[in-house]
């Protein structure tokens, strides 16, 4: 079976994927703009606590990846359809507990991020409404890493695109009303987008076993031998997504301490600039599979100069992209909101973004190859001293110290990402991940 593609073919699928899910969030926050900034910010809020226990979840796809990818290089099918049977069962049983937590303790994780009593309630209510569905994230994750890893990127790109369209129609009715549908604006939305991450999920499954990608018998043996091996890789990496989700609650914290209007602002400059994260995760996802197929197939010099080579196209990209989205900021910015506070700062903030997204396409890129060769905990051990030692400390400064409000915040992030992307870039140029024993090299 010929899995081997190139970054350009892996990516490109992936680049489209990820555009619909973050679309996904984009027509919620343009929707929910048109009926009120506060449910923007309540929305904000929510998908905050969402995202922090997606990361949870995301433990079995981020092993998947890997542990199939390098199955794939080997020539050891047998074994990668095993390896993302295993992701699969893990990643339930994992999505049901966060799912089962987060209803138990929302309004606890409301309070703990200091979310304003103006949108609490929708707040609220979003976030038990949409957290049901962390079980068809899980499920999509998972299924959708093992069709990068065997080289399909194009089958969860198409789920991808039919859930926007999906998430779009039913926004439209449940948010204003339309029709016989009762306007249900945050409630709605939040019902729109768990429908949506169903249909997928549900897709992304039924294409897996229609494509024969998927072992479909295992003893429990053999369960727990892939599963081990999906946790040491998938572990790691989550608890290093889990340190910046958490530096993000307190960032969280003193945005929310600035005001509603700083909230919302923050909402709507993240959506301006996914189109260049969703660059940046595509790309090194895409250069994630080819590594991980490199080190299977023991060609570690092609996996080295590969991420070099990926990371400086990523670099040039993202500085063009950034440039030009804070060149136009005047006018895209009024597509969301005509209040000229809300306008001038998120100018100001997406100044900051160009160096931001610097920092963050070398970070990312280098820490996904990272974890494509085995070389997991680096990461984790960068990100606790970089977010809690810069980010964290000198966010509070800029905004209680010297008052440069959301644009101080941006300004702790953007230093905390640059320092961490030169310190990954380090270590991938000293290759210590050479003497990291590969997953192939053993046997049940």
């Amino acid at each position: 079976m010929k899995h081997r593609k190139t970054l350009f073919q892996l990516t490109w699928p992936t680049y489209i994927e990820f555009s619909f899910l973050m679309l996904m969030m984009i027509t919620d926050t343009v929707m929910l703009s048109q009926y009120s900034d506060a449910s923007v910010a309540a929305v904000g809020n929510a998908n905050r606590i969402v995202f922090l226990l997606t990361v949870v979840v995301n433990i079995i796809a981020i092993g998947v990846g890997v542990v199939v990818s390098q199955y794939i290089g080997a020539k050891k099918d047998a074994d990668s359809q095993k390896a993302l049977f295993a992701g699969l069962v893990g990643g339930l049983f994992t999505s049901l507990i966060m799912a089962l937590l987060l209803q138990a303790g929302a309004n606890l994780l409301l309070g703990w991020i200091n979310t304003p009593l103006l949108i609490y309630q929708d707040a609220l209510s979003y976030l038990r409404i949409v957290g049901m569905g962390i079980v068809f994230v899980s499920l999509s994750q998972t299924s959708g890493a093992g069709f990068r890893s065997f080289g399909f990127p194009k089958r969860v790109m198409i789920a991808g695109a039919l859930g926007n369209i999906l998430n779009i129609v039913l926004n439209f009715f449940l948010i204003f009303g339309v029709w016989i549908s009762p306007e249900l604006g945050v409630t709605g939305a939040a019902i729109a987008t768990l429908t949506a991450r169903i249909f997928t999920a549900s897709l992304l499954f039924f294409n897996l076993l229609k494509e024969k990608i998927i072992a479909i018998r295992m003893t429990l043996k053999e369960l727990i031998y892939y599963l081990k091996d999906i946790f040491k890789i998938g572990f790691p990496s989550a608890l290093e997504q889990f340190i910046y989700q958490v530096s993000e609650f307190f960032i969280l914290i003193l945005v929310n301490g600035i005001g509603t209007l700083a909230v919302t602002t923050q909402v709507y400059v993240f959506n301006l600039t996914l189109p260049v994260l969703v660059f940046a995760v595509a790309l090194s996802q895409g250069n994630q599979v080819i590594v991980g197929w490199h080190i299977g197939a023991y060609e570690d010099q092609e996996a080295y100069q590969r991420t070099i080579r990926s990371m400086w196209i990523g670099i040039i990209t993202v500085v063009i992209i950034s440039t030009t989205v804070y060149l136009n900021a005047q006018w895209i910015l009024r597509i969301f909101t005509s209040n000229p506070e809300i306008i001038q700062t998120g100018k100001n903030v997406l100044l900051v973004f160009i160096f931001l997204e610097m920092g963050r396409l070398s970070n990312i890129m280098v820490i996904q190859a990272l974890r494509a060769t085995g070389d997991v905990k680096y990461p984790v051990y960068a990100a606790l001293i970089s977010m809690f030692g810069i980010k964290v400390p000198l966010a509070y400064y800029l905004v209680m110290v010297q008052d440069l409000g959301l644009v101080g915040v941006f300004i702790a992030i953007a230093i905390d990402e640059i320092f961490r992307g030169f310190f990954v870039y380090i270590r991938w140029t000293k290759k210590p991940w050479l003497k990291q024993q590969r997953i192939v090299e053993k046997s049940i």
